[in-house]
């Protein structure tokens, strides 16, 4: 089974007394259609990779907050400044669409968007974080956790937090937090088993 690294996070460090909820409501969102609509950043994404392709020049990037509705505008308008400052203060290289997938307990988590810093022939991976806020410190290790579970050979991994303007980046595996989401993951698969052996 496949889901995203964010509905993993919410799993992993959610109330463990509605894991059986949880797993629920995840695998329902599975066989849902996407829905453009719920995706705030979309439009963010576009744009960014657009820019990135050459399809759109600087100019155009950062003036996307004026073809954005009025409860998305201070948001993007913030998004594209700090994307830009920050890919240039971290030398950050446009590494696009990738999925980046790490296996845990059998359960295939996965993510898409990555930026990659290179410095002496070592590869970093970056994960974009889009939201208005960092991550909660726990869920953010277990995020770099994810990430270096999935490139163990890359020289590190890090949260670019694209509106707070910062990045976190870690070069060592957490072993415990490693072990903590192994055990997660096993407890998702087993719900999950028992949720279909039930219907």
């Amino acid at each position: 089974m496949k889901i995203r690294v964010s509905q993993f996070i919410d799993f992993a460090y959610g109330d463990k007394r509605k894991d059986k909820a949880k797993v629920k409501s995840i695998i329902s969102e599975l066989d849902l259609p996407y829905d453009p609509a719920k995706d705030r950043y979309k439009q963010f994404r576009e744009a960014m990779t657009s820019y990135e392709e050459k399809a759109f020049s600087e100019k155009q990037f950062l003036e996307l907050y004026s073809s954005v509705s009025a409860n998305k505008s201070a948001g993007y308008k913030v998004l594209c400044q700090n994307y830009l400052d920050l890919k240039e203060d971290h030398a950050l290289i446009w590494q696009g669409r990738s999925p980046i997938e790490a296996d845990i307990s059998g359960l295939r988590v996965s993510t898409a968007w990555y930026l990659r810093t290179e410095a002496n022939n070592q590869r970093r991976i970056i994960f974009l974080h889009f939201g208005k806020d960092q991550l909660p410190r726990k869920k953010e290790r277990g995020l770099l956790t994810i990430l270096r579970m999935a490139q163990p050979d890359s020289a590190g991994v890090g949260i670019l937090n694209i509106q707070p303007g910062t990045l976190i980046t870690s070069t060592r595996l957490d072993q415990a937090e490693a072990e903590y989401l192994r055990e997660r993951a096993a407890k998702f698969m087993a719900v999950s088993k028992n949720l279909k052996s039930d219907s």
